[in-house]
């Protein structure tokens, strides 16, 4: 059970609409004098007011070769471009990097990259890096480790990067070694990473001279020893916000690096993992004494100190003074255990010990907030939901262990966008949707997990049927039951949902077969990547399938896959069959770990 020290509002950032009150009062103006029949009639500066809600290569598309004046809009302009690259042809992404991106490098002041195949073209954004005078913003998804040491040793030269995120796709040997290169960058204000890997033989990080990092907001998604911290914040002594994932101290014994003081500290957000109050206490005398927010998450620890009321209000009196907000998760009480009323009283009795007036004043009190939550046998809604209608506004993730407790929940989760069925659930009713309705906004749902292997694939096609802005689908099995694919390709329910639904990634966890992939395609027709587990056998009927020119009906806009539990001889295998059989002119084949993709 996870237990949340004091209720507090959602944090949602205030979103500035002056620029679209200032549209629409300039259209305004606008239709007053004449009717506007098209969007041309528009003048360039409400045009390139309007492209700034838009997705840059979006815009690339729809108005570049659309005639003289709007290339000239997009050529001859000195205002900034935010460049996205993620779910695109290889074909689309040449055009856009020769029209934009090589051209425009100097007017680029956002980048992100998520195609794992970029980062190695000689057409990469990465290849012109000096080029991107006034790139303030970069964000690194699923980059390989061969690419970012290299990578950030060039960024040096970028004197207006204040942000950085890195998400890397394999495991990184020295982690060490590349936060030292990021405490090296000379304007970073923002820096958020996720490192794959272990670093238990990672080479220390060297000890601070003079070259401090001028970082803020560090936010480190990887599990780092406590007896590495000291170190680490060493080299950013103007951090305000520290985000970071602690387990304890290393068995091998380490230099002893003394605390250093960080005066502008102001929120700390932490993730410990058998931690303990004691080790954790001293983590705050030694660094946190100006923080003036903290939210921690407990896991995997069965120290019951804390649930010490009295050990926390003598550790925030005397070395946490200007605390404001404290919000604790704790992984550990009644956790598996079924709601009876001994365990409430157990509860209880927890609770009970921060009702004091210390509590009382700061309006600090036990409540549950969590973005993500599960209905299982174990779940219980009065003990687990006071203040309900508050707290669950925070959930975004609701997961479904079972079929009665569908029927049994009478909350609801209003800002859901993401719904799991697990390994467990299955259901007898005709219609799961009117069950969920009740729960979860439908249409809000952007994400559809199946972890379950009793969901028939006409209760699937069902559901879609309601929940029409689905973009990903994740699913385990594909049963059929009594039905093959040919009567339920033809049914009305079917043409519907295949026309109507907007999914455009898919993983199929399980092994595929030929016959479930032309039904799965036929359902998705604006599929653009996908995963799948194959055999070997299969690897070529299935390639030729998605890639000859008669299934381009339903796979126009498919452009990248990825075969699961591959190995080398599957790369070779389908490259020879590619290039034998000229099913593509121009791809890129990678093998990172035991997935293969294809990006064309």
């Amino acid at each position: 059970m996870e237990q949340v020290k004091r209720q507090q509002n959602n944090l949602f950032d205030n979103y500035d609409d002056s620029k679209r009150k200032k549209i629409a009062s300039k259209s305004h103006d606008c239709l007053s004098r004449e009717t506007i029949t098209n969007f041309e009639v528009l003048s360039n500066e409400l045009i390139y007011e309007v492209f700034e809600f838009l997705d840059y290569f979006h815009i690339y598309k729809a108005f570049f070769n659309l005639n003289i004046r709007f290339r000239n809009l997009l050529t001859n302009s000195s205002l900034p471009i935010k460049v996205n690259i993620s779910s695109i042809s290889k074909s689309a992404y040449q055009q856009y990097y020769t029209d934009i991106i090589r051209t425009n490098a100097y007017r680029i002041n956002s980048l992100r990259l998520s195609n794992l195949f970029i980062y190695g073209l000689t057409s990469s954004p990465i290849q012109i890096l000096s080029k991107f005078l006034q790139l303030e913003r970069l964000i690194l998804d699923n980059i390989e480790s061969k690419y970012l040491k290299k990578l950030l040793h060039s960024l040096k030269s970028l004197s207006m990067l204040s942000s950085l995120t890195i998400t890397s796709l394999d495991n990184i040997k020295n982690k060490n070694a590349i936060y030292h290169q990021i405490f090296c960058l000379p304007a970073l204000k923002y820096c958020k990473v996720s490192l794959e890997g272990y670093s238990n033989d990672d080479d220390p990080l060297p000890s601070i001279t003079n070259d401090y990092s001028p970082i803020e907001h560090l936010v480190i998604n990887d599990d780092m020893y406590l007896d590495e911290l000291n170190c680490l914040t060493s080299y950013v002594p103007q951090l305000r916000r520290f985000s970071i994932q602690l387990r304890p101290e290393y068995w091998k014994q380490r230099t002893k690096i003394r605390p250093p003081t960080l005066n502008h500290l102001t929120h700390v957000f932490l993730k410990m993992n058998y931690v303990n109050f004691n080790q954790f206490e001293q983590l705050v005398i030694d660094l946190f004494a100006t923080i003036q927010f903290l939210r921690i998450s407990i896991t995997y620890n069965g120290d019951t100190e804390y649930m010490n009321n009295k050990r926390w209000e003598q550790l925030i009196l005397s070395h946490m003074p200007n605390l404001r907000i404290f919000d604790i998760r704790y992984e550990r009480c009644l956790y598996n255990m079924p709601p009876d009323d001994n365990n409430q009283l157990t509860l209880d009795s927890y609770i009970n010990q921060f009702t004091t007036p210390f509590w009382i004043e700061r309006q600090w009190f036990f409540a549950l907030r969590r973005k993500s939550y599960t209905l299982s046998q174990t779940s219980n809604q009065k003990t687990c939901l006071n203040s309900s209608e508050t707290n669950l506004r925070t959930v975004r993730h609701v997961r479904i262990q079972c079929e009665k407790e569908l029927i049994n929940w009478v909350n609801y989760f209003p800002n859901a966008t993401e719904l799991t069925f697990e390994s467990g659930f299955s259901t007898t009713h005709e219609s799961i949707a009117n069950m969920l309705r009740r729960i979860i906004p439908l249409e809000q749902l952007s994400i559809l997990v199946l972890e379950c292997h009793y969901f028939s694939f006409i209760k699937l096609i069902e559901l879609l049927r309601f929940i029409p802005n689905i973009d990903t689908l994740i699913f385990k099995s594909m049963p059929f039951y009594r039905n093959n694919c040919i009567s339920i390709q033809q049914t009305e329910t079917f043409r519907l949902v295949s026309n109507k639904n907007r999914i455009t990634n898919v993983t199929f966890k399980e092994v595929c077969t030929l016959e479930k992939l032309r039904l799965l395609v036929a359902l998705c027709p604006r599929l653009q990547s996908l995963t799948i587990k194959i055999h070997m056998k299969d690897l070529e009927s299935i390639t030729r399938f998605l890639l000859e020119n008669n299934t381009k009906e339903n796979t126009d806009h498919l452009c990248s896959l990825c075969f699961s539990a591959a190995s080398t001889k599957w790369f070779e295998k389908l490259d020879i069959l590619i290039k034998s059989e000229i099913l593509l002119d121009v791809y890129n084949l990678k093998l990172v770990g035991s997935n293969l993709y294809l990006w064309w």
